[in-house]
């Protein structure tokens, strides 16, 4: 897909302001929704946004997965597979942290970061204040990733 300005930026208000923004202030809302069975959240807010500029939606169903999981320690995760990021700072996953009581509550990202020429990804935190958090480099398989982010979590560095 070529790049598409209006596209890039609708992608990364959902995916850097509102999707966080959004969980922090009505997690129940948000993590109802995202477990809803047949309801596919991901592609309906990023379909209405997008053609809201005018743009034709470019992506299809299959191409926004979510999966959830529970670490030992009784936290539970959401993690969201979006469609493949077209430039840098846009995300290609999405991961939720939360306790049962929500009390707390984490906000990750996998992002895109170029490196000479060539697309790499990095792992982000986005906190309850909305400041963003490299924490580097990670994996690109779905284990890898929930690893890294449950070493940050149990460190207590998010």
């Amino acid at each position: 897909m070529a790049f598409n300005r209006n596209i890039y930026n609708t992608r990364y208000e959902i995916e850097q302001k509102r999707l966080p923004e959004r969980f922090y202030e009505t997690p129940k809302d948000v993590i109802q929704s995202i477990l809803e069975p047949g309801n596919n959240t991901f592609y309906k807010l990023f379909k209405t946004l997008i053609e809201r500029t005018g743009e034709q939606f470019p992506y299809k169903e299959a191409d926004f997965k979510t999966n959830c999981f529970k670490f030992s320690d009784g936290t539970f995760g959401c993690f969201v597979t979006l469609p493949k990021p077209e430039s840098v700072m846009l995300c290609a996953h999405i991961i939720y942290l939360f306790s049962q009581d929500l009390k707390t509550l984490k906000f990750f990202t996998v992002e895109t970061d170029e490196f000479i020429g060539q697309m790499n990804y990095k792992l982000c935190s986005i906190n309850r204040e909305g400041k963003h958090v490299n924490h580097g480099g990670c994996p690109m398989n779905p284990s890898g990733i929930i690893a890294k982010v449950q070493e940050l979590y149990n460190g207590a560095s998010v």
